[in-house]
């Protein structure tokens, strides 16, 4: 019988073996490091300072370099290898860099004023990167940058308009006052919240509050759509009653937006007439377009803390947008239809004649009332409502539903959750939920413990996890299913619509309907477990103020005024800022902070298609 001939094995993949056959050969580091620049790369990846995905990253960037193969293409390089004498005097090499970049970025440098902080530091020089000049710089010398992040066209700016028109906050609004308004003035958005930096040692830098501006009709990334203002040390601010730092920082804030709202660069006040600023008075900021702050941003401890509005567990009233009251005719958390407090809702004029009105200098600005807060439905359902659902939901499977003890049916649920979230492909995931103490407090009602994003995409895996093991015939059970269809439901409305300002008319009233029912549920459910002796589905008023966002989805999308991009901004300004208080004080870091802040923000722009 004649032998089987054998089997030809190939070498190699189809890379090397292409390669073989082109005449190429693919360089490995098997013989040994010859560049400096990846001895470099190596050695920091291996130290843990490069992740190997940046260290090929800027190994490209290099071959990139070599391959244009054009007469000056080093001199870049060079000019940065001769920082601080070659290196020499390590010390000076920021200070060489700045002066190298000062011409560079084509956006305004940070306006510079005396803020007083808290002794010993006193008045100190501050760097304020105004969002009126932000807004001409970027029309008149970034156009792609207009476009992307300011103003896609004027038909997206008219759109706008027509959406929110019946918003509450347009109601006899002084932009209706302005000829063709719908064309030239571009919705705006502040938003502002507490970063924390740690990891450096000092006691005052622990927390630090940052504001950003954006247009609510910009799109991209994160730092393509949120433009800073300024930053502080929470620490650090002088509290005095007219010339505390917080009071004057809105004061500037306020002459900002308000010449931002004329369209023209402003003529009295801050500015120095002689100044290349102050020589353009009264001329046009952006060929009449004008800015309108239509939306005010933040977590509600920002806005109680910051803005001088009702703080969210106050029982008198704890809303912004209305006058309900934590028990009473008004209760807020009554979510019927015909609910007295949607009778109560704040008009802009009601709440301009209200004695306890805020105090905060933006709230002098055109327009601008507590009926422009726009409530952060990441943290009022992801980080509120949600938690405390998902967490009851949690518990009565670990305690009630499955026969296993608490700690295994814990293990059950995960087992559950990871098949879930692989065979549904789902966006953000919990990385392990194999504990009683994600959900169970030491005291107080059940709270599922996590990240915003994790909660978001929880929903629908717990809404399978308990429709396969529910007992139908009990209608406990079936108020606990409908209730997670309900809420799943909402986040596939706002995911379907996603791209849209605000919500379509019909999609819009499913929202809501969803929203209502499924909090009508939730009180339900509240209510039977009280009866029970059980602390189950706690009512706080962040589900209040999920209703007042669902209400208004029809004229702004909470996906538009979400603080999600506010939060990741927060994280990427996070790593600058670290960097800016090393060997410094902390009012003269916010001025190192606009200074790298305005290169890098130039690079960016510089980078836009």
């Amino acid at each position: 019988m004649e032998a089987e001939p054998l089997r030809k094995t190939r070498k190699g993949g189809i890379r090397q073996r292409l390669a073989k056959s082109s005449g190429t050969t693919d360089h490995g580091l098997e013989n040994g490091v010859k560049s400096c620049l990846a001895q470099f790369l190596l050695s920091m990846f291996a130290w843990g300072h490069f992740s190997p995905q940046r260290v090929q990253h800027i190994a490209a960037l290099a071959c990139k370099d070599f391959a244009k193969n054009e007469p000056d293409w080093l001199a870049d390089l060079e000019a940065l290898a001769s920082l601080g004498t070659h290196g020499a005097h390590a010390n000076n090499i920021h200070r060489d860099l700045m002066a190298k970049m000062q011409a560079l970025p084509r956006l305004p440098e940070p306006f510079h004023v005396k803020l007083k902080f808290a002794e010993p530091l006193g008045w100190q020089d501050q760097g304020i990167m105004l969002p009126h000049e932000m807004f001409s710089v970027i029309y008149h010398k970034y156009p792609k940058t207009w476009r992307k992040s300011v103003l896609p066209s004027e038909h997206k700016l008219h759109e706008w308009w027509e959406h929110v028109e019946e918003h509450p906050q347009m109601l006899n609004h002084p932009i209706k006052t302005r000829d063709q308004w719908a064309r030239w003035g571009v919705p705006l958005a502040i938003h502002g919240d507490g970063v924390p930096i740690t990891g450096i040692g000092k006691g005052w830098c622990k927390l630090m509050t940052m504001f950003t501006w954006s247009s609510l009709l910009g799109s991209g990334s994160t730092l393509d759509m949120l433009f800073w203002i300024w930053s502080i040390f929470d620490k650090l601010c002088h509290t005095g009653d007219c010339d505390g730092t917080m009071q004057s920082f809105f004061a500037i804030l306020k002459w900002s937006f308000f010449w931002f709202w004329i369209g023209k660069w402003p003529d009295e006040d801050w500015y120095n007439p002689l100044s290349a600023a102050g020589k353009k008075a009264g001329s046009f900021l952006a060929a009449g377009f004008f800015g309108v702050l239509f939306a005010i941003e933040g977590d509600l401890e920002y806005l109680t803390l910051h803005l001088d509005l009702p703080r969210h567990s106050l029982q008198s009233g704890p809303c912004c947008l209305c006058r309900a009251t934590m028990r009473g005719d008004n209760s807020w958390a009554d979510f019927r239809a015909n609910a007295a407090w949607l009778n109560c809702c704040w008009t802009p004029t009601e709440w301009l004649k209200w004695p306890n009105r805020s105090s905060n200098a933006l709230f002098q600005l055109p327009g601008v009332t507590a009926v422009s807060i726009a409530l952060d439905y990441m943290h009022c359902k992801y980080l509120g409502s949600d938690m405390y659902q998902f967490g009851s939901v949690l518990y009565m499977f670990c305690y009630f539903v499955l026969t296993g003890a608490p700690l295994e049916n814990v293990h059950t649920c995960w087992a559950f959750i990871k098949e879930f979230y692989k065979t549904h492909n789902t966006g953000s995931r919990y990385r392990y939920l194999n504990k009683l103490t994600m959900f169970c407090r030491k005291s107080g009602y059940p709270k599922l413990r996590g990240k915003a994003n994790e909660i978001r995409h929880f929903g629908a895996a717990l809404l399978g996890l308990w429709g396969a093991h529910m007992n139908g015939a009990l209608e406990l059970h079936r108020k606990v299913h409908l209730m997670l269809k309900l809420n799943v439901r909402m986040e596939t409305l706002l995911t379907e619509y996603r791209d849209e300002s605000a919500v379509p008319p019909a999609a819009a009233r499913e929202f809501t309907d969803a929203c209502r029912n499924m909090m009508l549920l939730y009180t339900q459910l509240a209510e039977h477990f009280v009866q029970e002796g059980e602390k189950l589905f706690d009512i706080t008023s962040k589900s209040h103020m999920v209703m007042h966002s669902a209400i208004l989805s029809n004229y702004l999308s909470p996906r538009r005024v979400w603080c999600f991009a506010g939060e990741d901004m927060m994280g990427k300004t996070q790593i600058l800022a670290k960097s800016c208080v090393r060997g410094i004080s902390g009012a003269a870091a916010t001025v190192k902070f606009a200074k790298h802040y305005r290169l890098g923000l130039h690079l960016l722009f510089d980078g836009h298609d």
